[in-house]
């Protein structure tokens, strides 16, 4: 959460720093009703249910998205995105087995996305944006480095392949076309059914959800 607040402050100085440049992209192309561009970005994810903390998960977005005016301030995005979810999980503990020890845990989700975002143009630089997200899973592993042997099975402990969040989205044009944003998403179910979970991780909740933030660029064709 402080990387993410340090993040939006950053994106407000720079927003500050670019009001000298006239009107925003939007404002410039009044006549389209259809913008087309591409996306890229970092995620920082984390597993709601697991028992560690902060969002130590790295991987990238990117793919295509297409905006569609609807009112003068009112437009609305679709997104084709492949992106990486997952957790990156460590603790140290003192083991009965060899001491003090440092424990990792992993986790790598692979999805085939596709969001889809209402936003509000607040003026011609900034907007906000609301949405939700169906998520296809590609590929998924799951590994840990601690005290004792503990192997994975892909069918005891699969994750379920569809994943649905909801999306908070911020966007500021920082120079002709080209966009910096932040996002929120957070799934809507659990991934993985209660059974499946394995209880060594488990915070006893009988769930797990993606949560991220995503810092993203994004250029719309003029």
């Amino acid at each position: 959460m402080k990387h993410a607040i340090a993040i939006l402050y950053l994106l407000v100085i720079v927003s500050i720093q670019c009001v000298a440049q006239g009107r925003g992209f939007f404002e410039n192309n009044k006549d389209k009703k259809f913008y087309g561009g591409a996306i890229g970005g970092l995620n920082f994810s984390a597993l709601n249910g697991d028992i560690y903390d902060g969002y130590r998960k790295v991987g990238f977005n990117a793919g295509g998205t297409i905006y569609v005016r609807l009112l003068s301030r009112l437009h609305a995005s679709v997104e084709l995105l492949y992106t990486q979810k997952g957790c990156r999980g460590v603790r140290v503990f003192d083991s009965y087995y060899v001491g003090t020890f440092v424990e990792s845990y992993k986790v790598n989700l692979n999805y085939l996305e596709l969001p889809l975002v209402l936003h509000f143009l607040l003026n011609d630089k900034w907007s906000i944006g609301v949405g939700g997200a169906y998520a296809g899973l590609i590929k998924s592993s799951e590994e840990v480095f601690t005290d004792q042997p503990i192997t994975f099975s892909p069918d005891k402990n699969a994750f379920v392949r569809e994943d649905v969040s909801l999306v908070l989205n911020a966007n500021m044009q920082f120079y002709k076309g080209w966009f910096l944003g932040l996002r929120y998403q957070h799934s809507m179910a659990s991934i993985r059914d209660a059974d499946k979970i394995p209880y060594w991780f488990s915070d006893g909740s009988g769930r797990q959800t993606n949560t991220l933030f995503s810092l993203r660029l994004m250029y719309l064709i003029n």
